[in-house]
């Protein structure tokens, strides 16, 4: 098989769990060979916790310079046609997770990146199927009910660019297998974290923006605060500040361990008959804003953030929290549900106990991961 995004968050852990199977895995990876050997040693080492079972450049697993932005992914017409002839499954997982990108930006990585990896499969002689890692938060702008697994509806708007460019990606999915007769599995995680700490320069949670940012107002300490905005804390020495949202908000999140187990269980069930079909990868327990927020300030404890569903004209100091978590200001008010009835009914058949929800101790644990260390 070919896999797109290997040494990505997600990537990393399903390259790792693909490798202790039987079968080749062919990584695209878009830097020079020897960098990107580099790239896919330490993304393996950091999704297996140690060193690793299988050297790249084996049998099982080889490295192909590619890259999404250009035609034939930078190949030769040749090698593009030897590389489609080689696999029966391409899995596309590389994506931009930026939440600040403009929608231009994210759909030259999500949109065009998905049409070329679509056309690596259509050229293959094997019609291999096509696994697409999307998001659950195609369902943009829809904050209550639940969302089925066949839903993709684009009329409540997006929150964020990111959001819009991997809907348009799941269009052209379901176009390309529609029109050409193919398989397709489309499989949608929500927010991916990990209590793990990183390797020096290895894969980053889309969360890891926070965590950086967190750390370092953290390390500035409260005074940066009065110095920055004119403000003091309360007598009780925390500075008080309203964040837009509902007190009652919930947010899909999941360990990045335990997704990609379950995409792997829900890519090996049967797929015959030409189409799409899409899954929800979501934990089984949404996490409550109301944990987050506590997981928040335990990272900086002289800030008490409060969810405020009339927000009115914040501050500066409150439009400057806010602008610490990527899309902070929109996600607040999500209350909506995930169909994950397939992926229970897998679990339930081989025996998978339920996860534990995530609580505030896991939660600080993802924040401080990343510390000031740059990707």
């Amino acid at each position: 098989m070919a896999l797109s995004g290997a040494t990505g968050f997600l990537g990393c852990h399903l390259l790792a769990r693909l490798l202790q199977r039987d079968g080749r895995v062919i990584a695209l990876v878009r830097d020079e060979p020897a960098r990107a050997a580099r790239r896919v040693e330490r993304a393996l080492a950091f999704a297996g916790g140690g060193p690793l079972s299988v050297p790249v450049g084996s049998g099982r697993l080889r490295i192909v310079r590619a890259d999404l932005g250009e035609e034939r992914l930078g190949l030769s017409a040749e090698a593009f046609r030897h590389l489609a002839d080689e696999v029966d499954e391409v899995w596309h997982c590389a994506a931009s997770t930026h939440l600040e990108a403009d929608l231009p930006t994210v759909c030259a990585v999500n949109v065009e990146g998905t049409r070329r990896m679509l056309e690596l499969a259509g050229a293959g002689r094997r019609a291999p199927r096509f696994v697409h890692i999307s998001t659950a938060y195609v369902a943009g702008g829809r904050t209550t009910g639940t969302v089925a697994e066949d839903d993709l509806d684009g009329s409540f708007g997006f929150l964020t660019p990111y959001e819009e460019s991997k809907y348009r990606a799941e269009v052209l999915v379901r176009s390309w297998a529609g029109r050409e007769g193919r398989r397709a599995l489309v499989l949608r995680p929500g927010t991916l974290v990990t209590d793990r700490p990183p390797v020096p320069r290895g894969p980053r949670h889309p969360h890891s923006v926070l965590g950086l940012r967190l750390g370092r107002l953290a390390a500035w300490g409260p005074q940066f605060l009065t110095r920055q905005f004119g403000v003091h804390p309360g007598p009780d020495g925390v500075f008080h500040v309203r964040l837009p949202g509902r007190h009652d908000s919930v947010t899909s999140i999941a360990p990045v361990e335990y997704t990609a187990d379950a995409v792997l269980r829900l890519a090996d069930e049967p797929q015959e008959a030409p189409g799409t079909v899409t899954r929800h990868v979501v934990h089984p327990v949404d996490t409550p804003g109301q944990v987050w927020l506590r997981a928040v300030r335990s990272v900086i404890p002289w800030v008490e953030p409060t969810l405020v569903e009339d927000h009115g004209r914040p501050t500066p100091l409150e439009s400057f929290i806010v602008s610490l978590q990527p899309g902070g200001s929109r996600y607040g008010y999500l209350r909506r549900r995930y169909e994950r009835t397939r992926l229970d009914a897998a679990e339930a058949r081989d025996g998978v106990p339920a996860p534990a929800a995530l609580d505030v101790p896991y939660l600080v644990n993802t924040l401080r991961g990343p510390r000031l260390e740059r990707a």
